[in-house]
Order: structure tokens, then C-alpha cells, then sequence
């Protein structure tokens, strides 16, 4: 349609985004949703926004702005003032190509397929069954039999969606979103019988935290 022709043009919206956390956070042997996994991954989706929101004020100086773009109303978003001087000074000076640039899939089908962890989310389960065009069948988590034990345990940083904390889930989200210009999907897993009251609770953690 013309109208979404012309709004994709004046704003250039871009989606940069991330899979495969929760093997990453394996492979460092850090355990999801403690506070040294929340430290490194502020750390990482910082770096990977710095680096996004500088390219795209280079393209801008090469071959100009988002039509749309107010460089006075730019500068003045609560998410560009929390860039470092160097990227605030740069779009300052040469504009910005895209409107915005980071946002966090699910990516499930992208993940199953290049058999890593799915967007940001822990890994559901190290091992279960799927049903497919194929058939029933057992999937096993490749990293996960690498480290499996002798006694058939993993390592304690070995950790699935339903072993977190509902506040390990939200924690992690709010660190993400962060540096998330657009929207993430992240889901909260918890147990059956979860009152309505923990659930307020979940949702009053993810308000204070600055959840979308």
C-alpha cells in the first residue's frame, strides 16, 4: 500500500537483533539470570547498540538522514541520551539513517534450524520430544549431551526455562530491553498454580524495572 510505502521510507525502520543467548551464557559457563550473567549482558546488547546506532549515523553522513528525522526531538529520546557522548556526538553531527534499530525476535523456527538457543530466551528444555512432518521424535541439545555427566546431571550454569525464578525472566528482559529500540519477545515461565497475586507481582517488577 502507498500510505505504508511512504512510512517505511520516511522512518527506515530497522530490526537488528540477537539469537542464541542462552548457549552463549553456556559457553562462558555463566549461569542465565544471575547478576554476573545480567552484567555481561547489559555489556553485550550496550556494545552491539553502540555499534548499530554508529553505523547508521555513518550511512547518514554518506547518503543523508530518515526523511523524518528532527535532530533537536532525536537527541531529546530517553533511549539516545543513554548512548555514550561518542554516538550522541555523532548522530549530533551527521543525522541518523534509521529511525530506530534494535529489536529481539522469538527467531524459534531460525533457531531450531541453525540448532541453537532461540532468540533471548534460556533454553526451554536440554532434551524433549517433537512432533513433526518427519514424525515423533527426540531432540537432544547439543551442547548440553557435550557436558552431560557421568551421573546423567549437568553443571550447575546448566540452567532450563522452568529452574528460573519468574524475576530471573523479568530481570533479564528489562536488561535487554534496555538497549532495545523497538520491542523483544520474552516470555516468563512459571509453575502451575501460580496465584493472581504473583502474577501482580511479576507484573509490578517488570513496571519498576521499566518494562514496556
Amino acid at each position: 500500500f502507498k500510505e505504508n510505502e511512504e512510512n517505511q521510507k520516511n522512518e527506515r525502520r530497522v530490526g537488528g537483533g540477537t539469537l542464541g543467548l542462552a548457549e552463549l551464557l553456556l559457553k562462558l559457563r555463566t549461569r542465565y539470570g544471575t547478576e554476573d550473567s545480567i552484567k555481561f549482558i547489559d555489556k553485550l546488547y550496550w556494545t552491539i547498540t553502540e555499534e548499530m546506532y554508529l553505523a547508521s549515523a555513518e550511512l547518514a553522513r554518506e547518503k543523508g538522514s530518515f526523511p523524518k528525522y528532527n535532530r533537536e526531538k532525536f537527541m531529546q529520546s530517553e533511549f539516545v541520551k543513554q548512548l555514550s557522548k561518542e554516538v550522541q556526538d555523532t548522530i549530533y553531527k551527521n543525522g541518523m539513517r534509521n529511525v530506530t534499530l534494535t529489536t529481539q525476535a522469538p527467531t524459534g523456527t531460525v533457531g531450531s534450524m541453525l540448532n541453537t538457543s532461540t532468540g533471548i530466551e534460556p533454553y526451554y528444555a536440554f532434551e524433549y520430544y517433537q512432533q513433526s512432518r518427519l514424525g515423533f521424535h527426540k531432540v537432544l541439545i547439543p551442547i548440553a549431551e557435550e557436558a552431560k555427566q557421568e551421573d546423567g546431571s549437568f553443571p550447575n550454569y546448566f540452567v532450563a526455562a522452568m529452574d528460573l525464578k519468574p524475576e530471573d525472566h523479568v530481570r533479564t528482559q528489562a536488561v535487554i530491553q534496555k538497549w532495545t529500540a523497538s520491542s523483544l519477545s520474552k516470555t516468563v515461565k512459571v509453575p502451575s498454580g501460580f496465584t493472581v497475586e504473583e502474577t501482580k507481582k511479576i507484573y509490578v517488577i517488570g513496571y519498576d524495572l521499566g518494562c514496556k
